[in-house]
């Protein structure tokens, strides 16, 4: 693999194109704020940049200081050309890698940076090791921190914003992405009216950019709206089972000879030159089971599922918990049948 070289030059702004994969990874903020820096202090870092083969450059780093730029009217930009990148991926990693160190990210920049490093992952033929390990290694953070980051990019869209602050207690969202859409708006409307509650104004009156979540708050709120999901969801379990309850034994014998003679197979019910096999038998006790059993399948194809879905010690654990009620309500049922 040829060494990558750089060379620092000014160039023309109009011929500089974004890296489409940047504005999907990286947030575009406070361009004005930037620009205002540079007029008074002037441009000390180049942007990053390579030649494509049509003779324009593409950004690798430098996104915002590109835009900033453009507020102040340059016509040119100091920049670091790289020449020798050989493929797609080795331009994604100096993509990700440079702008990683330039930047402090967001808990949402960095779940969209790990969602993109495992792309290209996923891209490498000769990668074959754990790539949730491979990823935390890369970002020099934990395998459970990997995990957290990720949960961000199943929230709604409402939830991620407020990712976008530095110090935004994320990890105390990883709950809510086991709650639906509309319970995560529920998520959202109670930190609101919380909010409003504190500063003893009307919700319209938050202003949602200044809301300063507390980790415990969060987590207390979510808890309690897991928690309740969790008991109605045992609550429509328990209600399905009484629709098909069961009869207590009865204590009266006096049916007992009466009623087994019912289950004598008569010769006068037999047509002439008609055997009745054990089989048969089978076939026609089988005809009087008036209840689906299609959910025991269910229940264990779902049960089976979760031996691929536990990768932390936190999944292991709750799937352990969730077995061990699993187990005695089975119990209660072979106590009941």
């Amino acid at each position: 693999m040829p060494e990558i070289k750089r060379k620092s030059t000014d160039i023309r702004m109009d011929k500089i194109d974004y890296n489409p994969e940047n504005t999907s990874i990286f947030n575009m903020d406070e361009i004005e704020s930037l620009a205002k820096r540079i007029e008074e202090e002037g441009f000390t870092s180049a942007i990053l940049v390579y030649q494509k083969d049509d003779g324009r450059y593409e950004i690798l780093s430098g996104h915002r200081r590109y835009e900033a730029m453009k507020l102040l009217n340059s016509k040119t930009i100091p920049a670091d050309v790289l020449s020798g990148i050989e493929s797609e991926t080795q331009r994604d990693l100096i993509l990700l890698s440079s702008n990683i160190a330039n930047r402090k990210l967001a808990p949402l920049d960095m779940a969209r940076a790990i969602e993109f490093y495992k792309g290209i992952l996923d891209r490498d033929p000769n990668f074959k090791g754990n790539k949730k390990f491979a990823t935390a290694e890369y970002f020099g953070i934990t395998p459970t921190n990997v995990i957290r980051y990720s949960v961000i990019l199943k929230l709604i869209p409402e939830l991620q914003e407020y990712c976008k602050k530095p110090n935004f207690p994320y990890s105390s969202l990883s709950k809510a992405a086991s709650l639906t859409k509309s319970e995560q708006k529920e998520l959202l409307n109670k930190l609101i009216r919380l909010e409003a509650d504190e500063k003893n104004i009307s919700e319209e009156e938050v202003d949602k950019d200044e809301i300063l979540f507390s980790r415990t708050r969060v987590e207390q709120i979510i808890n309690t709206m897991v928690k309740t999901k969790e008991n109605a969801q045992k609550k429509e379990i328990q209600n399905k089972n009484n629709d098909f309850p069961m009869n207590e034994p009865s204590e009266d014998t006096s049916y007992e000879v009466e009623d087994l003679s019912s289950l004598i197979v008569r010769e006068d019910s037999i047509e002439d030159g008609q055997t009745i096999s054990f089989d048969d038998l089978v076939a026609n006790e089988e005809e009087y089971v008036s209840i689906n059993l299609g959910g025991f399948d269910q229940a264990r194809i779902m049960i089976e599922s979760y031996k691929n879905m536990a990768k932390s010690n936190a999944d292991k654990k709750a799937i352990k918990e969730k077995l061990s009620e699993l187990r005695q309500i089975i119990k209660d049922l072979e106590n009941n049948l």
